[in-house]
């Protein structure tokens, strides 16, 4: 596995459509997703804890307040690297229990390594697949702590159930669109990934919005979907543009995302189509000092016509171009 990092929300993405795969041919099958929106995180896509840097999931509703994780969890970073941690630094009573799992989940696996006073952590081996960890500790780790917590109601480490399903799952931004999306077929029998078809509609209500706004706005020759560009439009001065809207989880990701193609869009094989190269976010997304100097860097150094802007969908306004 390299060090290159990779969008974490695409991580969340996949692990969010794998476990709901796999939740339709086990039904009794559950998993705790993110609870709360702090920081707009459940909003813009992270659908398990984290921060831009690593996601946690577990399958047993028990945290351990003092590290503000999961007492059990199976985790990615940002690299694509899955590892498992287990920690219990708040309660006592409920370390023995712990060290007790690790000792269950050693018998198949290299040992943990202590990060710290009770807190462990077992990477899996380089290269492989964050999927193929989680569908391996699924089938042979989970079990085996199932059994344990169920036998041991006193380790206060209760199991993911129907009741937290359906406050936690069914509530998830993604959960409106999730039944139409895995019932519907692509051709042959292959179901519709359920966070690829909400971030399409999220993409598609950005765009239908901000078409409204644009037609309404003094822009002019407002057009959709034309070879591949999300919108084309002429500005109040004659300056030819194309938007490339993005439903990513930073301005960054947005940037890095839409910038190739762009620039083939304006420009492959040997064309120019347009005065300015507009991305465009929701407002939801955090623009910081930093993305406003790379992209006057990109304009400065290399004289590309590169703007971001950011649509508020709420309020029917397009920001200043940065």
């Amino acid at each position: 596995m390299s060090d290159t990092k990779i969008d974490i929300i695409e991580i969340h993405r996949k692990c969010l459509d794998f476990l709901l795969e796999y939740q339709l041919k086990n039904p009794n099958f559950f998993f705790v997703p993110r609870k709360i929106n702090n920081k707009n995180r459940l909003a813009d896509g992270m659908y398990f804890r984290g921060n831009n840097n690593y996601l946690a999931l577990s399958f047993w509703n028990s945290s351990d307040s003092k590290e503000q994780i999961y007492n059990i969890s199976f985790s990615i970073d940002s690299n694509g690297k899955p590892y498992l941690d287990l920690t219990c630094r708040d309660d006592d009573a409920k370390i023995s229990h712990i060290i007790e799992i690790k000792e269950l989940i050693e018998k198949r696996n290299s040992p943990f390594h202590e990060k710290k006073v009770n807190r462990w952590r077992y990477f899996y081996p380089d290269g492989m697949d964050y999927l193929d960890a989680l569908k391996d500790f699924i089938l042979n780790e989970k079990p085996k702590i199932d059994e344990y917590v169920t036998s041991h109601p006193e380790c206060n480490i209760p199991m993911a159930d129907v009741e937290l399903h359906n406050k936690y799952v069914k509530t998830l931004p993604i959960y409106k669109v999730y039944k139409d999306a895995i019932d519907n077929k692509k051709t042959g029998s292959t179901v519709v990934k359920a966070s690829e078809y909400y971030m399409r509609f999220r993409h598609n209500e950005l765009s239908n919005e901000l078409v409204n706004y644009l037609n309404t706005n003094n822009y002019n020759s407002v057009v959709t979907d034309e070879n591949c560009v999300d919108i084309k439009a002429i500005d109040s001065d004659g300056n030819q543009l194309l938007f490339e809207l993005k439903t990513a989880s930073s301005v960054k990701y947005a940037i890095r995302y839409a910038l190739g193609q762009l620039l083939e869009y304006n420009h492959y094989p040997d064309c120019t189509n347009a005065d300015k190269l507009i991305i465009v976010t929701s407002s939801e997304l955090e623009l910081t000092a930093e993305d406003i100097q790379y992209l006057k860097n990109l304009r400065n150094l290399y004289k590309l016509p590169i703007y971001y802007q950011q649509f508020d969908i709420t309020n029917k306004l397009l920001s200043e171009e940065y």
